[in-house]
């Protein structure tokens, strides 16, 4: 079975199953129809006084059924929600199969940063990138270290080797990681900030840490409950003053308390349905068995003190009765007789002096559980796929039959590279794939050390900071110009070569914005700059002057082109990469296609 058949059958069997429940849901909404019908009927007999023991046991049985036909309705319609979420997460993984994934709206536009070091250049965000097609994050820290971890991997071989056994293990556990992603769907809120959230349950302030006063809150409306009484059945007017000023002192508490109680559990209440979501995304990795360490050991941060879902549980509880407010006569009734804010504030503290300092950890490893789950999306989209190996040799990249993973799978072209601490000069003719074939080196590179599968038949390589200079543009706003603002980036590039950190340049047509004297004479003194032990690229060109470098730096530096063929005077590409200089151009040619008569 091809990878689009398994998310077809999922989808055809999911579709089935949405049958089916609606059917269900449909018998019983009539039979809870019929059911409040019979509780009119018998409620109409015992008004008109026909009342027996078989209209009060028909009354009774209606209720009882009506309650029980309502309660199992409620979970059929959830179940059919959950399935909906189901049936839309696999319609996105048919479109990344497909090819049609650019539609998604979560590009990570905010994630966009033209100074990052090669983060726009490969299409890490924005339209048509990576992030565009593995993200299935659901919440605000999910999405924020997936798109730390695509702009700053953590370049170390035991921890990519983790994160790859990880990656692996949740690329075999399709459901569960749809499952994840559909529970985090149930939210909407998921994608607010979570910090001020954190933040406050972190905080050790408390409004009320006097045990009297708490004692107070809990004693003064026993005594009105038991004066109110009194009063009823005794009827002396000194209980009546009593009461009186009880009932003033209710209100005055009551004041203080929407003054300084009541803004702090609106805050609350605005992450109402967040922790239930949480808490059903980590009952669900509670409940799921792993033998990767790294998931292993995420999983072990959800039971110190009691399990995470537990606790997420109690403070939803929290919130739940803190939500009463929105029925306003009886939240009115409950502040006025039992403090009913004050309550909901002592618990909540109570819960945060025994849970504080793990509500992140929770909310963290639910973010990592995601990314994770992010990382495995690309294992579902192709059969070429491999899981890089990592080098000692630190400048070596070998990759068999590499291609773009951005690029659907009909229309990718593969290519073999191999280099050891090498600089190569990549010439051809306009759009022969000279660029494409820079970003897959770089955007196979991004993926590896992430710990997700790359696009290729064998991958292994040393562990590189990347640099690129590629899609180089005027900044109007700021005045300068495209060649200045190349400059720039082939400064961050130099300026980084003194750490002799192990490092990868992809350079795309050097200094295109200057004369061709000047752009050679400044690509010399670049490349002279870079050839370095720790250092190893490639830069692309049309300048095939460059190419006489092979000759005075043998061996550290190569000639590779690309090249086209002309067939009933139609040019053709076949984007493979070959050994040598260029010896052909296209620019009349393409010119005179156009109309453009030389």
């Amino acid at each position: 079975m091809n990878k689009l058949d398994t998310f077809l059958n999922r989808k055809k069997e999911l579709e089935a199953n949405e049958f089916d429940l609606k059917k269900t849901h449909s018998i019983f909404g009539t039979l809870r129809l019929l059911s409040f019908i019979m509780i009119i009927f018998f409620l109409f007999l015992i008004v008109k006084k026909n009342l027996s023991l078989i209209t009060i046991l028909g009354l009774v049985f209606s209720i009882i059924l009506f309650a029980f036909l309502l309660v199992n309705d409620l979970n059929i319609s959830s179940r059919i929600k959950d399935i909906k979420r189901l049936l839309l997460i696999n319609e996105n993984y048919i479109k990344r199969i497909n090819g049609t994934w650019t539609e998604f709206n979560d590009i990570g536009e905010e994630y966009i940063d033209l100074d990052h070091p090669y983060s726009n250049d490969l299409d890490i965000f924005g339209n048509n990138s990576l992030f565009q097609l593995i993200n299935t994050t659901t919440t605000f820290l999910g999405r924020i270290k997936l798109s730390n971890i695509l702009k700053s991997p953590d370049l170390n071989i035991e921890k990519i080797k983790g994160r790859q056994s990880a990656v692996k293990e949740l690329s075999e556990r399709i459901k569960f990681c749809q499952k994840l992603q559909s529970e985090g769907m149930a939210n909407k809120k998921f994608s607010k900030d979570s910090n001020p959230l954190l933040d406050y349950i972190e905080s050790k302030d408390e409004i009320w840490n006097e045990d009297i006063f708490k004692l107070v809150i809990n004693i003064l409306p026993v005594l009105t409950l038991i004066c109110l009484i009194s009063s009823i059945i005794l009827k002396l007017p000194i209980l009546y003053y009593i009461l009186f000023v009880l009932f003033l002192l209710h209100a005055l508490i009551n004041i203080i308390s929407y003054i300084n109680v009541y803004p702090v559990l609106n805050s609350i209440e605005a992450f109402n349905n967040s922790f239930s979501a949480y808490g059903n995304m980590l009952y669900l990795i509670e409940n799921e068995k792993f033998s990767s360490p790294l998931l292993n050991g995420l999983q072990k941060n959800l039971y110190t003190k009691a399990k995470a879902s537990t606790v997420l549980k109690k403070i939803d509880t929290i919130i739940s009765a803190v939500n009463l407010r929105n029925n306003f006569l009886l939240y009115f009734i409950l502040n006025l007789l039992l403090f009913w804010d004050y309550r909901c504030l002592f618990s909540l503290e109570k819960w945060k002096d025994n849970y504080r300092s793990l509500v992140r950890i929770y909310l963290e490893t639910v973010a990592d559980f995601e990314v994770i789950s992010s990382l495995a999306t690309i294992s579902h989209l192709s059969s070429k796929l491999c899981y890089p190996t990592f080098s000692n040799n630190i400048s070596r990249i070998h990759g068999k039959n590499l291609g773009h993973p951005l690029i659907e799978t009909t229309s990718r072209i593969y290519n073999d590279v191999s280099f050891e601490n090498n600089i190569f000069i990549i010439t051809g003719s306009n759009m022969s794939g000279k660029t494409t074939f820079l970003r897959t080196i770089g955007i196979n590179l991004v993926l590896a050390y992430t710990g997700a599968e790359v696009c290729a038949d064998a991958f292994e390589c040393g562990l590189l900071k990347v640099f690129t200079s590629m899609r180089i543009s005027d900044d109007l706003s700021k005045g300068l110009s495209t060649f200045y603002v190349e400059l720039t980036r082939i400064k961050t590039i130099l300026n980084f070569l003194p750490t002799e950190e192990p490092m990868l340049f992809l350079i795309d047509e050097i200094f295109r914005g200057t004369n061709s004297n000047d752009r050679i004479i400044g690509a010399k003194t670049v490349l002279k700059h870079l050839n370095k032990p720790w250092c190893c690229g490639l830069i692309s060109t049309h300048d095939f002057e460059l190419c006489d470098l092979e000759d005075i730096n043998e061996g550290k530096i190569k000639n590779y082109h690309f090249r086209e063929d002309y067939i009933d005077n139609k040019i053709h590409f076949d984007y493979k990469l070959r050994s040598g200089r260029s010896d052909t151009t296209n620019a009349k040619y393409l010119m005179k296609m156009i109309g453009i008569d030389i």
